[in-house]
């Protein structure tokens, strides 16, 4: 494994073009912006940034990416516990005076909806 050089200078066996990337590169990490932001704030191609940094991290510039996850997850899978999971409310729910509910999974037609109602008065 190819030691990390230290930060305040580049090698000089990289070419101009590597040392501008790893200026850039450099100037994310001290502000703690992530790359895609910091791309985006000065206009500079995301993928090339990426890139640079992967050719830099192959030639030992900087370090190697972290093993066994992702630097920075882009999904988090979150369910909720059973206990919190409600079933979906019916589509019409009756309660009558007398405390009995009435519901149905599917609301009835207009002509049947104000029949019911008219029952219900």
């Amino acid at each position: 494994m190819a030691a990390r050089r230290s930060q305040s200078q580049a090698p000089p066996e990289l070419s101009e073009r590597q040392r501008y990337w790893l200026k850039h590169l450099r100037a994310a990490e001290r502000k703690g912006e992530p790359l895609k932001h910091y791309a985006k704030r000065l206009g500079l191609s995301e993928h090339s940034l990426y890139e640079a940094k992967r050719r830099l991290r192959q030639r030992g510039v900087l370090a190697p990416a972290p093993k066994g996850r992702s630097a920075s997850p882009r999904f988090v899978r979150v369910v909720a516990p059973a206990a919190e999971r409600r079933p979906a409310p019916a589509p019409l729910r009756v309660q009558l005076a007398s405390g009995a509910v009435l519901e149905w999974t599917e609301a009835p037609a207009g002509e049947a909806l104000r029949e019911l109602l008219g029952w219900l008065r």
